[in-house]
This record gives structure tokens, sequence and C-alpha cells, in this order.
């Protein structure tokens, strides 16, 4: 019979994932992650197997968290003001870390194909939820009905990107905001 956790997982995961997210995947080593999530390297093997599998829970985990967090009032009032909030979260984080699928992304996507596929699935999470709000709002004439809303998805999650790579290094709100309205 398999011991019984003596740790609890959805904190650990969340102090990993934060860990790789500030520092990146290979600046981390498995003992700054084990003091981070405050559990021993038994525990961590077994529920995690690796280092490089838990990289692809914290994506996922960091995935479903974030665009929660962006479009958690989204299917409530106006759609192009669910959408124009999760620009205006960018710019409210300026400056900060930025986002964890997007420094993976840069980080080890170009070399790595497992890791390409675990950030293109968080992008395509936020792509989905661009797609609904785009469709409410067609649905409620807010956004013209010609407009195809795939790709109009598709262009805010690469404009959002955009404005977090710009957020790292602009700090005057006002010019970031200018974009995000634009």
């Amino acid at each position: 019979m398999p011991r019984p956790r003596e740790f609890d997982l959805p904190t650990a995961v969340d102090r990993g994932t934060h860990l790789l997210w500030s520092k990146g995947y290979e600046a981390t080593s498995l003992d700054h992650l084990l003091l981070a999530m405050g559990i021993g390297k038994s525990s961590f093997y077994a529920a995690f197997r690796s280092k490089r599998d838990f990289l692809f829970k914290a994506l996922d985990h960091y995935s479903d968290k974030v665009v929660d967090a962006l479009f958690s009032d989204a299917t409530e009032g106006s759609a192009c003001a669910a959408i124009a909030r999760t620009f205006e979260s960018v710019i409210d984080r300026a400056g900060m870390e930025g986002c964890f699928l997007q420094n993976c992304a840069i980080e080890l996507a170009h070399r790595d194909p497992e890791t390409r596929v675990a950030v293109r699935r968080g992008l395509r999470r936020l792509e989905k939820a661009y797609y609904k709000a785009v469709v409410r709002g067609q649905e409620t004439g807010e956004i013209r009905k010609s407009a195809d809303a795939l790709i109009l998805s598709r262009y805010l999650t690469a404009s959002l990107n955009g404005l977090q790579t710009l957020a790292r290094v602009e700090r005057d709100r006002n010019a970031l905001r200018q974009v995000a309205q634009t």
C-alpha cells in the first residue's frame, strides 16, 4: 500500500511553478525546486517522476490559473470589455517576470519538441477563451459577425503575448495602454 502524501500537492505545484517561472527551467536546480516546494526528493519523484515531467505539470497548472484569472468574468457584461481586461491585467503587471508560457517558449521550445507542445497547449487554451469571448461579442453585436472568430482569437493571443514582452521593458503605462487600445 503506498504511503499517503505528506504535503499539499496544489501548494507544492504552485510554489514550484512560480520558481520555474521566475528563474527559468535551466537555472533552477532540483534542490532549489524541492526547497521551494517544501518536499523531499522521494516525494517529488513519487509525485512527478522528474524535473522535466514537473515542468509539463507546471505549464498546465500555470495556463489553467492564468486563463481562469483572465476570463473569470468574461461571460458577464460586455465581451469587448472582458477582452480589454485581459490586456489591462498585463499592463498592471508591467515589469514583472512576464508569462511563464512565453518564457518557456523562448528558453526551451525552439530545441525541445515536448516543451513546444506543452507551451502550444497553454496558448491554445488562451486562444479558446478569446474565441468564446469573440463569439459572444458577435452574438451581442459588439463584434462584427463577418470577422473570423478563430483568426481574431489567434490575433488577440499573439497581441497579448507581444504586449507582455513590451511590458517587461516599457514602464510607461500610457504607452502600453495605447497599444492595448489599438
